[in-house]
């Protein structure tokens, strides 16, 4: 049975968790935490370690599987650069119940949510998390280090940059463009492109800040 590490014991961790639960081939060694109120402590007896001492366990063990699960792309993005350059290879995991078409790829450390569907010739990068019942139309490109609320709906071409996130039940037009950095609010309606640090909200979605 292969060990990996999780980086990240809050919430996401527990996602995780869930996803492997129907796994029986990959079998959590140990979570990782920068939170020192949550290192030292146990998961369901699996002990968190800081990074320094998350670091020495796996090498000592031999491990070198790992998985980032934490909400924030730029931490995620950050750990995931981390591990990855220190020879850890970064799994994606899917739920058995996610529904994934035919010319569909993506890269490393990508988390795909219960009920979440990729339709075809759709493009997922690396680093990326699909929220439950996520509807990916075909023909999408999503980039690095973004995150998709549960219950998205995307049209179809839609571009998605890096390091976007998307708020729970929002929509995307088809054809749309998501500029790097954007933030999209809880439910909002996206019917044009959204420029890149922008942040918007409602129905239709306008910007409120940058």
């Amino acid at each position: 049975m292969k060990k990996i590490i999780i980086i990240g014991a809050g919430e996401f961790g527990s996602l995780i968790s869930n996803l492997l639960s129907y796994n029986n081939e990959i079998e959590i060694a140990a979570y990782g935490d920068d939170n020192d109120s949550k290192a030292g402590n146990y998961i369901d007896g699996i002990p968190i370690f800081n990074q320094n001492n998350l670091l020495k366990f796996a090498k000592a063990k031999s491990i070198n599987t790992a998985i980032t699960a934490i909400g924030n792309n730029f931490i995620r993005s950050d750990k995931y650069n981390f591990f990855k350059n220190e020879g850890f290879k970064m799994i994606s995991i899917v739920h058995p119940q996610a529904l994934i078409d035919t010319n569909v790829n993506f890269g490393d450390n990508v988390i795909i949510e219960m009920g979440a569907a990729i339709h075809t010739h759709s493009t997922i990068g690396n680093n990326v998390f699909l929220g439950g019942d996520a509807l990916i139309g075909h023909h999408n490109r999503i980039g690095n280090h973004v995150l998709v609320g549960g219950n998205v709906s995307f049209g179809g071409s839609v571009v998605v940059e890096d390091y976007v996130s998307i708020g729970v039940g929002a929509s995307i037009k088809p054809g749309v463009k998501l500029g790097e950095g954007s933030v999209i609010g809880v439910g909002a309606a996206v019917v044009k492109n959204v420029d890149p640090g922008s942040t918007v909200v409602g129905v239709p979605a306008r910007p409120i800040k940058k």
